[in-house]
């Protein structure tokens, strides 16, 4: 059997030339989950339009279909017929998973926001690589959360998702900005803010959650609420936050060192703009909060510090970085500052 897909038109538009190594990678890490053996993935033109094309010794079942669905750059998916000499597309129906409408995570536009295909991209690698699959009630963490690109990403992956972010605005930002959503969509939903860390409220750790569905009904029971949460925090203390063994995945986007940073413990106040340096002051909290065979997904600028370099980092604290031919295709020029890449590691 013979299938292509279409890319997203804005897959395109963000990445320029990149975009099909990275849809690529991303399809052939996604072949090893598929029931039928998935072969000759390559890049192809019909009718002068490009489409991703592979090879299966038999027919696409359901669950394949949902994992194919779930693709960052899948636009729409066809198999290949042949009548008479013609080469013919028949449109298969895609799995819809979107818990929430998609469109949330293009509203809140800022400078230095990561785009929405890229981070959808993350959370699906990561979950592909960990031990869990999409049946399970996945739970998420972005310990560098901004104002919430993963968030959003993960809650219309259907999936309950907590963030970090040490910047007071952000959070606020953030909050307000979910509040709206939710009333603008008129899901049901309660927002609570508790203390999460400190022995007072002068020097406590709040989150800001809000439990949420998309009918009165399933607000009833608490098997069908959906959560999100994000802390004003500092990442480091994750552990503190947060039960052990908590999160299924762990994705997020580390400072560019050009408009994205973080604060550091070992200088008050200081912006830690090294990829390195923030994840060895946070990697013990991460490891603590991670499941056995979970998975953190991490983009950093590949200006700043080399991939073997993040890789040793991630093996010192008892992760398995994936190395696998794929895993090593992500790197792609975001501006002439960035050289945008990603590193997988499993909790093993």
């Amino acid at each position: 059997m013979k299938y292509t897909i279409l890319q997203h038109p804005g897959h395109n538009r963000v990445y320029y030339n990149s975009a099909d190594k990275l849809a690529m990678a991303e399809l052939k890490i996604a072949s090893t989950h598929l029931s039928v053996s998935c072969n000759n993935i390559e890049i192809t033109e019909i009718g002068n339009v490009r489409y991703l094309l592979f090879e299966t010794d038999n027919v696409l079942s359901e669950n394949d279909l949902q994992i194919l669905s779930r693709l960052s750059f899948l636009f729409a998916i066809f198999r290949v017929d042949k009548l008479k000499d013609e080469t013919c597309l028949v449109p298969i129906k895609k799995h819809n998973y979107q818990y929430l409408d998609s469109k949330i995570s293009t509203l809140l536009k800022y400078h230095g926001k990561t785009n929405e295909i890229f981070t959808r991209m993350m959370i699906n690698l990561a979950l592909l690589s960990s031990d869990f699959d999409y049946s399970e009630n996945i739970k998420i963490l972005d310990p560098v959360a901004g104002k919430g690109t993963t968030l959003f990403e993960a809650a219309v992956s259907n999936f309950d998702v907590y963030g970090i972010e040490i910047e007071p605005k952000a959070v606020h930002e953030t909050t307000i900005f979910f509040k709206k959503y939710l009333e603008m969509e008129r899901l049901k939903h309660i927002s609570t803010k508790r203390q999460v860390y400190g022995t007072n409220k002068s020097n406590g750790v709040f989150i800001q959650e809000f439990e949420y569905a998309r009918s009165k009904e399933e607000f009833k029971s608490q098997d069908s609420i959906k959560r999100l949460g994000i802390v004003n925090g500092n990442s480091k203390e994750a552990d503190k936050y947060f039960k052990n063994e908590d999160f299924h995945l762990i994705v997020g986007d580390l400072p560019y060192g050009i408009v994205h940073g973080n604060t550091g413990a070992k200088k008050t106040g200081a912006i830690i703009r090294n990829p390195s340096e923030l994840l060895s002051e946070c990697i013990p909290a991460w490891y603590k909060v991670l499941k056995k065979g979970g998975v953190i997904v991490m983009a950093w600028n590949s200006f700043l510090v080399s991939r073997q370099k993040l890789a040793g980092i991630f093996n010192e604290y008892g992760f398995e970085v994936l190395d696998q031919t794929a895993y090593n295709e992500f790197e792609h020029m975001v501006d002439k500052s960035i050289k945008r890449d990603i590193v997988v590691a499993k909790k093993v």
